[in-house]
């Protein structure tokens, strides 16, 4: 079986107030990426584009999709 890439994601939750109960609420901004990027060049580009952003970082995510073949 192999697995081959597909494409990747990045996604950025940031602070966006909070809820009538007092927890944090998020907005998430989701980025294609390559899955072959590394995992330092996504984490920069997260902080850079997260920079640009009135509201505070909450955290970075990144995803990568593979198709399994037989």
């Amino acid at each position: 079986m192999a697995a081959k890439p597909l494409i990747g994601s990045l996604q950025l939750k940031l602070e966006n107030g909070t809820t009538s109960t007092g927890r944090i609420r998020l907005k998430t901004l989701s980025f294609d990426i390559k899955p072959d990027a590394q995992d330092m060049d996504v984490y920069q580009v997260g902080q850079a584009i997260a920079s640009l952003q009135s509201k505070p970082l909450y955290t970075i995510i990144r995803s990568n999709n593979f198709e399994l073949l037989y």
